[in-house]
């Protein structure tokens, strides 16, 4: 991985802070998530497995709490919290030069 890409992934793991601390809405940082994926753009096959199946998960609980389609009840707090854990430790691992995760 190069190492714009690894900063890139890297940047992840700011946006992750950022919502911890509140500063982030949840929508947002799928969405930033996934544009600082994009541009980074890794060619590694495990690489992009391990985050659209991270991603995929935090964009679900994303909108089972956000949208007005989502029955009451559904959105879990300790799944969401999970998915961002694992996010943040993959992205950090990628960011370090981890070759996957």
């Amino acid at each position: 991985m190069e190492d714009y890409q690894q900063a890139f992934i890297g940047r992840m793991v700011e946006r992750l802070d950022a919502y911890a601390a509140g500063e982030v809405a949840l929508p947002r940082l799928v969405d930033d998530l996934r544009g600082l994926f994009e541009v980074a753009d890794p060619r590694e096959w495990a690489i992009r497995d391990v985050f659209e199946d991270l991603w995929s998960d935090l964009d679900a609980e994303c909108d089972l709490e956000t949208q007005p389609w989502a029955p009451s009840g559904l959105a879990d707090d300790t799944r969401l919290r999970r998915t961002i854990d694992a996010l943040r430790s993959w992205a950090s691992q990628i960011a370090n030069g981890a070759p996957s995760a």
